[in-house]
């Protein structure tokens, strides 16, 4: 082979490597590009519940204080079904991109865990990225039920077991779970009847379809103040500003971690360590806004901002008291 033709053949792997490595780096920024532009488009949130109860107005009331933050739309997507686990099974298993992440709710980790569901899917499946707000729950009667004050429920239900009658959310839920307490702590015995969410299960009890129930404080703020729903114990850790005449639960002997419901929100694991960051940051901007948390505060949620690292202390620890609340259920 002539020196000319080996310099030509020379001269050609040059240049096919010049191409080739500029052609990777242009590919590398374009991945950097795409990267730096997240959210480039709508971000969905899955909510695990049904429409009008406390998980899914929570989510309605972040969102554009989240869409803000981010300066992209946010999309809700309600996906009910399984005391929350269809859902957050949804995300847990969604690409982990930041396009959809999911409103998770302590329950679904800590309750529903225990209560003999099956849940397809652990904490480590999931990058929390914060707790944002709070939802008690309220015994609740309808105001033109007989008993005025928790005594005298405790008193009619001993006199009459098996009589009354009590809605709950259904298994694995802090509604539910809420109940069972309230009944072995008194030695109650009452009937469940399930309902798909808490904004059925209160209007079963204002219809007085069913004696009583613990209603989500969100749910059912403005019948109490209407005085179509009497209130006869809250599961709150103090008396409530609007309900000051309630006792807590607490107050009447029951005291266990883990039965209001708190609202976060949950992406996959494995998200890209920049779009976590944003994600992060904006679910903070957004759960610390002084607008955000007066709407909130305004149906009854209170703003409860944890970051992360937090938030996955308090599932650990309420977990840990579930158990032992269930088992002392058991005996």
């Amino acid at each position: 082979m002539g020196v000319d033709v080996v310099r030509r053949l020379e001269v050609k792997q040059l240049v096919l490597a010049a191409l080739c490595a500029a052609l990777a780096s242009m590919a590398a920024n374009a991945e950097a590009d795409a990267q730096e532009q997240y959210p480039a488009r709508p971000v969905q949130v899955i909510v695990p519940a049904t429409a009008g109860g406390p998980v899914d107005t929570a989510a309605r009331m972040i969102a554009p204080a989240l869409a803000a933050a981010l300066g992209q739309s946010v999309v809700l997507l309600n996906r009910p079904g399984a005391s929350g686990t269809l859902g957050m099974h949804d995300v847990a298993t969604a690409e982990s991109n930041g396009y959809t992440i999911g409103q998770g709710v302590n329950s679904i980790f800590t309750i529903t865990r225990i209560s003999g569901t099956t849940v397809p899917f652990t904490l480590d499946d999931f990058n929390l990225l914060g707790n944002y707000a709070t939802d008690v729950s309220v015994l609740a009667v309808s105001a033109e039920a007989p008993w005025q004050t928790f005594d005298d429920i405790v008193a009619y239900v001993h006199g009459n077991p098996g009589k009354l009658n009590y809605a709950s959310a259904g298994v694995g839920t802090v509604s539910s779970l809420s109940m069972q307490a309230l009944a072995h702590h008194f030695k109650l015995n009452m009937v469940a009847v399930p309902f798909p969410g808490g904004a059925q299960l209160t209007t079963a009890i204002l219809g007085r379809q069913v004696d009583m129930g613990m209603v989500p404080y969100t749910t059912g703020a403005a019948m109490f103040e209407a005085k179509k729903l009497r209130a006869l114990a809250t599961t709150a850790p103090q008396r409530l500003p609007k309900l000051p005449d309630v006792p807590t639960l607490a107050e009447k002997g029951i005291t266990a971690n883990g039965l209001n419901l708190i609202m976060g929100l949950y992406a996959p694991r494995g998200l890209p360590d920049d779009v976590r960051s944003k994600l992060v940051d904006a679910v903070a901007i957004a759960a610390k806004d002084p607008a955000f948390v007066a709407k909130i505060e305004e149906i009854g949620l209170f703003g409860q901002y944890e970051a992360p690292a937090k938030a996955r202390a308090r599932l650990e620890s309420e977990y840990n008291d579930i158990v032992a609340l269930n088992r002392e259920l058991q005996n």
